[in-house]
């Protein structure tokens, strides 16, 4: 199995993050591997966006250090409800571990209709696997795109 990425260039956050971003700490994060999906909009004779996005299936791989972690992702596949995600790019936590800072994101609004586990070939000294990969798919109802108005706050602009 290849080696995990131990940078932090994107993580997931189970919730809207928006609703109390001072209030993330990096133990609820998840370090996302790789993540794939392709948004559809319409758009009218002036490339202006109108209406919802129409659903489209939002495929990504976290890394969780023990299957305890993976709770709530099957918590939320075996309740058939949607719920929102946070996933951030260049995260910088401050030193009570809490979010500082991040360069862009989106907070996706989805079903989980699929959840795949994988393990890596990590092992401790007892023997026992140190991380899991799962591979989820989200049915996704509606994304929120952010990126940074100015450094060093948490300023967002928001495009749907």
């Amino acid at each position: 199995m290849a080696t995990l990425s131990n940078e932090l260039k994107a993580v997931l956050f189970w919730d809207n993050f928006l609703e109390n971003p001072k209030n993330v700490l990096k133990e609820n994060c998840l370090v996302i591997q790789n993540f794939s999906y392709e948004c559809e909009r319409m758009r009218n004779n002036s490339s202006d966006v109108y209406g919802a996005s129409k659903p489209v299936i939002m495929t990504f791989t976290i890394r969780v250090n023990s299957p305890s972690h993976a709770k709530e992702l099957y918590q939320r596949l075996a309740l058939n409800g949607h719920y929102e995600y946070s996933i951030l790019f260049n995260v910088t936590y401050d030193n009570n571990q809490r979010l500082k800072d991040y360069e862009d994101g989106m907070v996706v609004n989805g079903y989980v209709v699929s959840l795949e586990e994988r393990y890596s070939s990590l092992q401790d000294d007892a023997g026992v696997d140190k991380q899991m990969l799962l591979e989820v798919k989200l049915l996704v109802r509606s994304t929120t795109y952010m990126g940074r108005e100015r450094q060093n706050d948490l300023v967002s602009v928001f495009i749907h």
